[in-house]
């Protein structure tokens, strides 16, 4: 299982490899009335910005900013104006890389709804307040953890979801059979 430090070394390296160890680690939001909410990571999708899928691709702006961060920082964005999406950052400071995390498997909280990135940002409260903060730190209220996957779990890749810039990078990970992955269909 990845400690904290792990976590740390994981996310500096290189963004693809992140978002394929990051299944099986842990997602915890402190709610404001105290309760925990945490989830499993089962599904995951890496952006680079050398490569047209990335908000960064064109370049810095104030949107993207947290992407060009230190690795554990938190880049949540509004999509369509209506659904925000929480990425974890990799890579070195400067360069704008970052995991997407497109569902969990709710732990003790069997009624969240985590599947697709939007309903996990809604399942946990997670929005643009949320957008740089350290997911590794002690204080704070979002924290990335240590997990694993169990023994009979196995990962599939495949092309990311949605995207409309053509593409052949199998940059999506995710546990295969896991009820709580999103229904999301790769890009073509």
């Amino acid at each position: 299982m990845p400690s904290k430090r792990d976590l740390s070394h994981i996310l500096a390296g290189d963004v693809v490899a992140a978002a394929r160890s990051l299944l099986g680690c842990r997602l915890l939001r402190q709610m404001p009335d105290g309760r925990i909410l945490s989830g499993r990571i089962v599904e995951t999708e890496a952006y680079h910005q050398r490569e047209p899928g990335c908000h960064a691709y064109r370049g810095r702006t104030a949107r993207t900013e947290v992407m060009f961060g230190q690795p554990g920082l938190l880049y949540v964005y509004l999509i369509y104006g209506i659904h925000h999406c929480a990425n974890v950052v990799c890579e070195a400071d400067g360069v704008a890389a970052a995991v997407l995390l497109r569902a969990l498997e709710p732990e003790g909280n069997a009624e969240l709804r985590m599947s697709g990135p939007g309903l996990l940002c809604r399942a946990l409260d997670l929005n643009r307040e949320h957008n740089g903060a350290f997911l590794l730190g002690e204080s704070g209220s979002v924290f990335l953890r240590k997990g694993a996957m169990h023994a009979n779990e196995k990962i599939v890749s495949t092309r990311r979801v949605g995207l409309s810039v053509e593409e052949s990078l199998a940059w999506r990970f995710h546990i295969a059979g896991n009820p709580h992955v999103s229904r999301g269909r790769p890009s073509r």
